[in-house]
């Protein structure tokens, strides 16, 4: 099985935010199950700029920041570019947000047949509104 999972997940696997423990034990899950952990090129830019604003907030320290980027490598996660610009749009059309942010990790769930998994309630409900396999990780 695969899953894609959005950057907030493992952003907050290294943060003290409520959210953390739910994400901890999603993740432990998924590697107990063995599934594939999928999700799109953006995704290392969201986590980038996720800890640079985390850091400069003074709410994460470069130790800390670091330590996410041994946790992703750990996860062995799979890179993948989007199907095309035009299903982007498509989809961000259908999200009342009109995200191509959230299009490109659902587009990416689309392709593989997964479900997306996000911290995020708002993409959550207004995805699985429009008919796409996104779950709210609790």
């Amino acid at each position: 099985m695969s899953v894609v999972v959005d950057a907030n997940v493992v952003v907050a696997l290294v943060t003290a935010t409520p959210q953390r423990d739910a994400a901890r034990d999603r993740v432990t899950r998924w590697r107990a199950e063995a599934e594939d952990i999928h999700v799109p090129h953006l995704f290392i830019y969201e986590v980038a700029s996720a800890l640079c604003g985390l850091e400069a907030g003074g709410s994460l320290s470069e130790r800390s920041s670091n330590e996410v980027w041994n946790l992703v490598d750990a996860l062995d996660l799979t890179l993948h570019p989007p199907s095309s610009g035009a299903a982007l749009v498509a989809i961000a059309r259908r999200l009342p947000r009109r995200s191509a942010y959230d299009a490109a990790y659902i587009d990416l769930a689309l392709v593989l047949n997964a479900r997306l998994w996000t911290l995020d309630g708002k993409l959550a409900r207004n995805a699985e509104a429009a008919g796409f396999p996104v779950t709210l990780v609790v």
